[in-house]
């Protein structure tokens, strides 16, 4: 089976193929479905992890979604501008800031998991049997070290 879009570049008998594919419609489903709140998915990924965490700032953010400073300066900014976030100066590092949801960010919450709880219910993902997701979950592990080994 080929994909219909991509034929002759991506391989279907290749597992980073597929994935690859798999992610990046994932993200646009969840990207079109925040459009309506004037958000992105990496501000949503944002907030969940400000959500998760007691002291988090910018660095933090960048480390723990694997992206650049500037994609989370970026987000920030946005973030506080449209009033779904706040940064506090650390009171223990007076150069730090710290990021904190506002009552607007810490309501959104469960849209959040209600948005990609339906998509994957959609998928049928909660259908998938606990030993792939186990192998599954063992791989991507593999992978992440596998590359900070690199750093």
């Amino acid at each position: 089976m080929k994909f219909e879009k991509t034929m002759g570049f991506y391989d279907s008998n290749r597992l980073g193929d597929i994935l690859f594919i798999f992610h990046k419609n994932h993200r646009k489903y969840l990207n079109d479905a925040l459009l309506k709140y004037d958000l992105s998915l990496i501000q949503a990924l944002c907030i969940l992890m400000i959500h998760e965490s007691d002291e988090l700032n910018q660095k933090d953010l960048s480390d723990g979604l694997y992206l650049t400073k500037g994609a989370i300066t970026k987000a920030v900014k946005k973030l506080e501008g449209n009033g779904w976030i706040l940064r506090e100066r650390s009171s223990g590092d007076r150069r730090r800031y710290i990021l904190k949801l506002t009552k607007k960010g810490e309501d959104f919450i469960p849209k959040l998991y209600e948005i990609n709880d339906e998509w994957e219910d959609k998928m049928g993902l909660k259908n998938l049997d606990s030993q792939f997701m186990e192998t599954f979950n063992g791989l991507t592990l593999k992978s992440i070290d596998l590359n900070l080994k690199k750093e």
